[in-house]
């Protein structure tokens, strides 16, 4: 009867979804963690506005939202 708008699928967690993240990043303090997903979304950003292979395009565009949820909780945690 009403078509409700869906939220977009969560996104997997960056620990998840990296595995430099998940073993030594995260056990970091705040300042580099925030430093480190930095860095990690300028570089995805640069490789999609780049040569990105199509087959990992999807993959980057996930780890790209991921990242970008991570560098927001921790902002909001500090």
């Amino acid at each position: 009867m009403f078509n409700f708008l869906r939220n977009k699928p969560d996104c997997p967690p960056l620990c998840q979804l990296d595995q430099l993240y998940k073993h030594t990043i995260s056990r970091l303090p705040i300042k580099e963690k925030i430093a480190y997903c930095e860095r990690l979304i300028e570089s995805l950003r640069f490789q999609l506005a780049h040569s990105c292979p199509k087959k990992d395009l999807d993959h980057f565009k996930i780890l790209l939202s991921a990242a970008q949820s991570e560098l927001s909780n921790l902002i909001s945690d500090r």
